[in-house]
């Protein structure tokens, strides 16, 4: 989930002052080493040199850390749970494909879109149709499947969706096919790449639930 809370600002800050500390560190070093040569050529330095070296550098070091390091209030902070994300994969891992369906339909309608609803793939027992509709009136369709093995979807599932979609009086705007599945088949890949259809894995699916954004093809 992302978020600009305070414990986010405040792991910020203590990274920017700790980078500040070790500019300074590193350029007062720097300076004190630039001391050293000097008078080791034997260079004509006036008495308390070493402290102009050393403030010199204290001030360099705060110029590059106001313009690079320094936190801005006003720059958003990236923050994921992971342990969120892997606890969501872990549940759609186990999902069958009514449950995955109504998952998917929750996020649907959390994010707007309307007159959600589920319909039974006879063809595929893994696999369950969601039709809804966007923001601007355009209907969508997703195709969730739940993995059958542990290896990657085929393009069969593909397949099967695009014909499913020929056979149709309309064709739909946005498509998608989600899995429970870690990833897809090149062919399956490949296929969908061909018809427009948005793959949506099971990690693709956890961070949809996670960081609450709608894929961009559902998005009005």
């Amino acid at each position: 989930m992302r978020h600009r809370g305070t414990t986010d600002m405040a792991r910020t800050t203590v990274r920017a002052y700790l980078n500040l500390a070790i500019l300074v560190a590193g350029l007062e070093l720097l300076a004190i080493g630039v001391w050293f040569v000097l008078e080791g050529v034997r260079v004509n330095q006036s008495d308390g040199m070493m402290v102009v070296y050393i403030c010199a550098a204290a001030g360099l070091a705060s110029v590059i850390w106001l313009a690079g390091y320094r936190p801005r209030a006003d720059e958003p902070i990236e923050y994921r749970d992971d342990r969120a994300l892997r606890d969501a994969q872990a549940r759609l891992d186990r999902m069958d494909p009514a449950r995955l369906a109504e998952h998917v339909a929750e996020l649907c309608e959390r994010d707007g879109l309307a007159e959600v609803e589920t319909v039974r793939v006879v063809e595929d027992a893994y696999a369950v149709d969601i039709h809804a509709r966007r923001g601007d009136g355009t209907p969508a369709v997703l195709r969730c499947r739940s993995a059958d093995g542990p290896g990657p979807v085929a393009g069969g599932v593909v397949q099967d969706f695009v014909s499913a979609l020929d056979a149709a009086e309309e064709r739909p705007g946005p498509l998608l096919l989600a899995t429970t599945a870690g990833c897809f088949s090149a062919k399956a890949e490949a296929l969908a790449a061909g018809a427009g259809i948005i793959l949506l894995d099971r990690s693709a699916l956890a961070h949809w639930e996670c960081d609450k954004e709608t894929p961009k093809a559902l998005a009005a």
